[in-house]
């Protein structure tokens, strides 16, 4: 059966090896390096806590939760979460199957246009029968109410917001010139330049680096398969700033 490749999923939701740099221009990043990706980040990203909650449950064998953890990543615009959802719902993974709502978790994937989960949807699609597409036709303005970008990004990025302002630091007043580094909780420091590139924290900045990643900019794939050979730490209690 063809299976989804998730190189996104692997490179900002874990922090991927390396933070590459667009053009000549340094302070371009092309994915969120791991040691941007502390507590208070992940706080302030739910679309991407809730990623990472959904991929150790999946590589567990959990399916359940993590169809729970990827539709509260959805709720926060993560396109990878929602294509996950659509390949879980597809094969009957974590609950029961169903190929309408399949369709419709893909065809939100490819809301954004990125070439690989537009040719899941049109692959759905194409398997679907007429009374499941017009079943498709009936669920879809709900499920756009709840989870289309522009209600999503919102959501993002209200969270986003409170958590710089909430953040240890701020960007007033810093100057690259200075040589203070933040402290992290479990040891170590990182750059303040670092953590609070603007492609983290403002939200258009933020959008267009998930572009980049999902366009013809970002070139590797990681099977599903791979999830196997991620680090896990021991909790991830369930995370939802909005309630």
């Amino acid at each position: 059966m063809l299976r989804i490749v998730f190189s996104l999923i692997l490179a900002s939701a874990f922090g991927g090896a390396i933070a590459a740099e667009a053009g000549s221009d340094p302070s371009k990043f092309e994915e969120i390096p791991a040691d941007v990706m502390t507590e208070g980040f992940l706080e302030a990203h739910p679309d991407l806590w809730h990623r990472r909650a959904g991929m150790r449950a999946d590589a567990s064998g959990n399916h359940q939760d993590a169809r729970k953890h990827y539709r509260l990543a959805a709720r926060y615009g993560d396109k990878p979460s929602q294509a996950r959802l659509g390949e879980m719902f597809w094969n009957g993974q974590g609950g029961e199957q169903d190929r309408v709502q399949a369709f419709l978790w893909m065809a939100l994937a490819a809301e954004r246009g990125y070439p690989e989960f537009d040719v899941w949807k049109m692959h759905y699609w194409g398997k679907l029968d007429k009374g499941e597409r017009d079943e498709a036709r009936r669920r879809e303005p709900g499920m756009l109410a709840e989870y289309a970008d522009k209600v999503a990004k919102g959501r993002q990025e209200k969270a986003m917001r409170r958590g710089q302002r909430s953040s240890t630091g701020s960007l007033l007043g810093y100057s690259s010139a200075s040589a203070l580094y933040i402290n992290l909780a479990r040891g170590g420091s990182i750059d303040p330049e670092r953590f609070y590139a603007r492609e983290f924290w403002e939200p258009g900045e933020y959008w267009k680096l998930q572009d980049r990643i999902w366009r013809e900019e970002f070139k590797g794939s990681v099977s599903v398969g791979d999830l196997e050979n991620l680090p896990v730490q021991e909790s991830e209690a369930p995370l939802d700033p909005e309630n």
